[in-house]
Order: structure tokens, then C-alpha cells, then sequence
């Protein structure tokens, strides 16, 4: 994402995406295209607050939740 879509998609002011990239943990521009990774800001706003990201959740895998029951599914093609 440019710098106006980051401000405008997290609702961020003007001055943020430079201040925040001054604390060195705030996302890099890649300096390729000179955009941000949208999902590396969501990362990073998630830990902010607390929350853990969903690329190091370890509890992502399905859990046995009971029998499969297919007797309803219909085999009509």
C-alpha cells in the first residue's frame, strides 16, 4: 500500500506512516515499489495492542470436533 492508502485504510493522520517508520519497528517501505505490506501493518498494529498475528499462531490446525456425519449429504449429482 502507498502512504495514502495506509493512512486512509487504518484511519491513520497525515505525519503517522513517517513517524511510526522513525521507531524502526513500524514495517519498511519495500524500496522496490516504495509500498508497505498492508498484512505486515495489521501485524504490527495486532501486537500493539496485545494480540498475537495469525502467521505465528500455532493453534490454527482443525480440532477434532466429533464424528463426521454425512448420512444427510445428498448423492444426487
Amino acid at each position: 500500500m502507498t502512504d495514502a492508502e495506509l493512512r486512509e485504510h487504518f484511519g491513520l493522520p497525515e505525519r503517522a506512516p513517517n513517524r511510526l517508520r522513525a521507531t524502526n519497528i513500524f514495517p519498511p517501505k519495500d524500496t522496490l515499489i516504495g509500498k508497505t505490506d498492508s498484512r505486515a501493518v495489521e501485524n504490527f498494529f495486532d501486537r500493539r495492542i496485545g494480540l498475537e498475528s495469525d502467521s505465528h499462531r500455532s493453534d490454527l490446525a482443525a480440532a477434532y470436533d466429533g464424528k463426521e456425519n454425512f448420512s444427510g449429504i445428498s448423492k444426487k449429482r
